[in-house]
């Protein structure tokens, strides 16, 4: 269940600066939409009244993890791989007020849910936002040792999202701190060993291609959530970052490219399977998943095997997060020992229900993710 469909989404805009106002006024709910007339001001308002719902700014709503280790536990004993996050961690504007966000954010807040203990590698600006990013992070019991404050006047990352029905698009905001973020040695000592989380995104500028890169290289495993968002796509450095990746997550949108770039041919674009199996080949990654929002997802397996489940019956409120939410539940699973097909089922049941919550990481219900149906 779940990805963001680029397809679905307009591409996201760079935006510079002085026009966040003017995007987040639109579209920051009706009743205080006017009270925002810089990003640090509307945090300071939301932190006041204590009106933004679960999860989003403002809400002091304590997270659930011990239930959700309950309603989705594997049954394999979990490993102790540690593991670590790198990349954005931001600000969602979304209608129902902000939320935090960020692919590798949002992974680490499920992962934290599954009982497992990431470290967040990020930059954050030297500001009001910034320090809630920060607080957000502690509160979830994530270790944010590695998040850097930037001292050069570069803002903490936010995001305007649109929501068309349940599918966002986004504005994201041009620079952002975690553009900059730095190559140190607790970057160099969080990453060295560990499962090295991240995606294409947080490459778009230099220093932190640079970061990502340093941490990608003294990994135990890879993973490698494509996450492209135009116009910020470099086709090089994805191919580089999935070959002989340990996990490589793609959406159905992002495999034909994958496949494309791989210069492979041959296959009909219909043919899921084929393609999935063609382009894990090519890069010579351990295992390959691709997420078919509604119609759930597949698994190439290290050993070959394929696995694939239809996803399951919802009604999808805000699909912000659930693809990350799914890779979270996946990585979980497989480190864990789950089968390839128990771990595409429990990713996709997560997922599903993420995508039926408001904002990118909500508590897991214990009862609500085990009464989900599958389709």
């Amino acid at each position: 269940e779940v990805p963001r469909r680029i397809s679905q989404a307009r591409p996201a805009r760079t935006r510079h600066q002085p026009q966040t106002h003017a995007m987040l006024a639109a579209t920051a709910p009706a009743a205080s939409a006017h009270a925002f007339p810089s990003r640090a001001r509307a945090a300071r308002r939301a932190i006041r009244l204590g009106t933004s719902p679960p999860g989003a700014l403002g809400s002091t709503r304590r997270h659930r993890g011990v239930a959700s280790r309950r309603a989705v536990a594997p049954t394999a004993a979990a490993s102790d791989e540690r593991v670590t996050v790198i990349g954005e961690a931001l600000w969602d504007s979304l209608p129902q007020g902000l939320f935090l966000g960020g692919a590798p954010a949002n992974v680490a807040c499920h992962l934290n849910e599954l009982g497992r203990s990431p470290t967040v590698v990020s930059r954050v600006g030297d500001d009001e936002l910034g320090r809630e990013v920060i607080r957000r992070l502690t509160n979830r019991g994530l270790d944010v040792s590695n998040v850097q404050v930037d001292d050069t006047g570069i803002p903490t990352g936010f995001v305007v999202v649109t929501m068309e029905g349940a599918m966002p698009s986004y504005d994201i905001v041009q620079p952002s701190a975690w553009d900059a973020m730095a190559v140190t040695d607790d970057l160099i000592e969080a990453a060295t060993g560990a499962v090295v989380v991240y995606g294409s995104l947080a490459q778009r500028d230099e220093r932190s291609a640079s970061a990502i890169d340093a941490a990608s290289k003294v990994a135990s495993k890879r993973v490698f959530d494509i996450n492209l968002r135009k116009p910020f796509i470099d086709k090089e450095l994805c191919v580089r970052h999935a070959r002989e990746c340990w996990l490589l997550k793609l959406n159905d949108d992002e495999l034909p490219e994958m496949y494309k770039w791989c210069g492979l041919e041959g296959v009909d674009a219909s043919d899921v399977v084929a393609m999935a199996c063609a382009t894990r080949d090519a890069l010579e990654c351990d295992n390959l998943c691709v997420t078919r929002g509604g119609d759930g997802a597949l698994l190439v397996a290290s050993s070959g095997a394929v696995a694939q489940h239809p996803g399951f019956e919802v009604t999808a409120v805000d699909t912000v997060g659930a693809g990350d939410s799914f890779l979270a539940t996946l990585l979980d699973s497989l480190l864990a020992g789950a089968t390839p097909t128990a771990a595409v089922e429990r990713a996709c049941r997560v997922g599903a229900f993420v995508a039926t919550q408001q904002g990118a990481t909500p508590a897991h219900d214990a009862e609500a993710i085990d009464e989900l149906q599958s389709k």
